[in-house]
């Protein structure tokens, strides 16, 4: 059995969540407890992660400093907090992980699941939000009393390939907008090969990661070694025309853009800038620890997609 033997999860019921709560289910009794916190347990995820095996308990609607006491009771007995929340709740972690020193766990993972943080951080503004979690992990007054273990994949390879990095794709037709040159290579991991990176990590010797980052690499390519990978998976049906279109979008004109952009468009274009910065590459990856993991390539996920 592994060390860390009951396990919680919040932010369970997202892709990463799912995935990782139901490998740790997977061979019965591997673990004492794998724990859902959830705001819902009737939702329809909450109670498909039940079936299969999964503790729920409810926690506050709110993470909130007043919610701590109900955080601390929820977590009791637990020995590592896994945070898998949205971009809205990264702040909150503060009261996560303050009622986890309160309920006596013993190690906790941030929802980042990104860039290098300790590299980046200061320059996409939108990771801002995560650098104060990372600080007070590490602070002495946390430290002291609570492990942690950071966790970074690049970008998510099934949302490379979406509208959001400028990717139109069905079975004949494919458009691609490339930010740049297309020449500066990203790293980028499946989100349920994030999962079962977690996964291992927990069933691993806890040296191993403690108090550790941890980087994880599905596959590295430019975006026009992307570009390749799809045009090649194209299905070409007889007596239908296939396209594939390319266009190319200047850093300076992402630059312009991003001045006045707001919402959606604003953190798209902070992403593609990022990309054209170099910003998005792991600078080395921790795959071979774990070797029972064999990630997805974008050859084997672009084959999924027609």
């Amino acid at each position: 059995m592994p060390a860390f033997k009951n396990i919680a999860v919040v932010g369970g019921t997202s892709e990463i969540g799912q995935g990782l709560i139901k490998n740790l289910l997977a061979t019965k009794g591997e673990f004492v407890a794998v724990i859902l916190l959830t705001r819902d347990p009737e939702s329809e995820a909450s109670k498909a992660l039940a079936a299969v095996g999964a503790e729920t308990r409810k926690i506050p609607s709110q993470l909130s400093a007043a919610a701590i006491p109900a955080l601390v009771q929820a977590l009791k007995g637990t020995d590592v907090l896994v945070s898998i929340v949205g971009a809205q709740a990264l702040a909150d972690q503060v009261h996560l992980i303050h009622a986890s020193v309160e309920a006596g766990v013993k190690r906790f993972f941030p929802s980042e699941f990104g860039v290098d943080l300790d590299l980046q951080g200061t320059t996409i503004p939108f990771l801002g939000v995560k650098v104060p979690i990372r600080q007070l992990l590490r602070s002495e007054e946390i430290s002291s009393r609570l492990e942690h273990t950071f966790v970074e994949n690049g970008y998510f390879m099934d949302g490379f390939f979406s509208s959001f990095f400028g990717w139109e794709i069905s079975g004949t037709s494919v458009a691609v907008n490339v930010p740049g040159t297309g020449d500066v290579p990203v790293t980028v991991t499946l989100q349920s090969d994030v999962a079962r990176f977690l996964a291992e990590i927990l069933r691993a010797d806890p040296a191993i990661s403690r108090n550790k980052t941890l980087k994880f690499e599905g596959d590295r390519f430019t975006f026009n070694q992307a570009r390749e990978i799809v045009s090649k998976a194209v299905i070409h049906v007889p007596g239908v025309k296939s396209t594939f279109s390319t266009a190319y979008t200047a850093v300076d004109t992402l630059e312009k853009r991003f001045e006045t952009a707001q919402g959606y468009e604003r953190a798209q274009l902070q992403m593609l800038l990022a990309t054209v910065r170099g910003q998005g590459l792991l600078s080395h990856n921790h795959n071979k620890l774990f070797p029972n993991v064999k990630p997805t390539s974008a050859k084997e996920y672009i084959a999924t997609l027609f």
